[in-house]
Order: structure tokens, then C-alpha cells, then sequence
């Protein structure tokens, strides 16, 4: 489907709000940008335990790179979700489960953010710090069940998921 730089219904551009929620494209854009933190967290978890079994300066500067990428990337998704997040009805409980995941998704944040500054003075050293991986695998647990939650909004409770065509 190509993008739609207006409104055609309205006959009218769109505004930045509908743009960030994806409306041009057809699609949420929330759901476009999730997998970009979410493999870069893996991978940088991936790779520090490679460290402790062999040695390699390059994947800890990597896994710093990547956390760094992550964190940018993650306020785009906030910013994304957040969005579709005030859109929804108070009390309902799809709100209270988005709530749940984004409180998951923060904390997952946190702990890879806390890594981030950890390691950042360290960031060509050969091994990575025990800590780091520590902190790195309890953020990739909370990860997961936000990932979790994420999908039954969007599987279970239908969340963003349009029958209709473009607005």
C-alpha cells in the first residue's frame, strides 16, 4: 500500500500526531520499531557472554554501539507508544495491560541504560564485566514479558489492528 500524504477522508494533510501513529502508512508505527531495541539488547547480551569465553574487544565496543542504538531507538518507541497509549480508554483493560507493558518495557530500559553508562568508560576492554551481563539478562527477562504483553494487546485484545482501509 503506498503512503497517502493526505487525509482522504477529510481531504486534508495529516497532522504529526496521525503521522507518528503510523495513519500515512496504513499501519501502526509503533510495531514498526520494536524489533530494532529488542535485537540490539539480545545481541549485546550475545555478545558479552561470547567476551567471557573468548576475548574480544570489537563485540564489547559493539555491544556499546548497539545499546547506544537502542536507546535512541527506544524514544522513538516511546514516543510511538505513548500516543497510543492517552488514545486509550481509561480503565479499559487494554489500557491496563499497555500500562503493565510499558512499565516492563522502562524497567528493561533501565537496566540496559544502567549498563550503557557502566561500560561506556570500559567500552574497548577485551571481557565483559559480570555486572554487565547481570544486569543485561535481568533486563532481557523483564523485556520479555513486556514483549509478552505487547502481544496480547495486539493478539488477544485486537489492539491497533484496523479491518478498514487507510483514514
Amino acid at each position: 500500500m503506498p503512503i497517502s500524504l493526505r487525509n482522504r477522508r477529510e481531504n486534508r494533510p495529516w497532522t504529526f500526531v496521525e503521522w507518528l501513529q503510523g495513519k500515512p502508512l496504513g499501519h501502526p508505527s509503533h510495531p514498526l520499531f520494536v524489533h530494532f531495541p529488542i535485537a540490539f539488547y539480545t545481541a549485546t547480551l550475545v555478545f558479552d557472554i561470547m567476551t567471557r569465553i573468548e576475548p574480544n574487544p570489537g563485540l564489547v565496543q559493539a555491544g556499546t554501539f548497539l545499546l547506544i542504538g537502542a536507546a535512541l531507538a527506544t524514544v522513538i518507541l516511546v514516543t510511538t507508544g505513548l500516543i497510543d497509549w492517552w488514545g486509550m480508554v481509561r480503565g479499559s483493560s487494554k489500557r491496563r495491560i499497555a500500562t503493565f507493558h510499558l512499565l516492563f518495557q522502562v524497567t528493561a530500559f533501565l537496566f540496559f541504560f544502567s549498563t550503557l553508562l557502566l561500560r561506556f568508560p570500559d567500552r574497548t576492554v577485551p571481557e565483559a564485566e559480570t555486572l554487565w551481563i547481570v544486569l543485561e539478562a535481568i533486563g532481557f527477562v523483564v523485556l520479555s514479558v513486556g514483549q509478552y504483553l505487547g502481544g496480547v494487546l495486539v493478539y488477544e485484545k485486537a489492539m491497533r489492528v484496523s479491518t478498514g482501509g487507510v483514514d
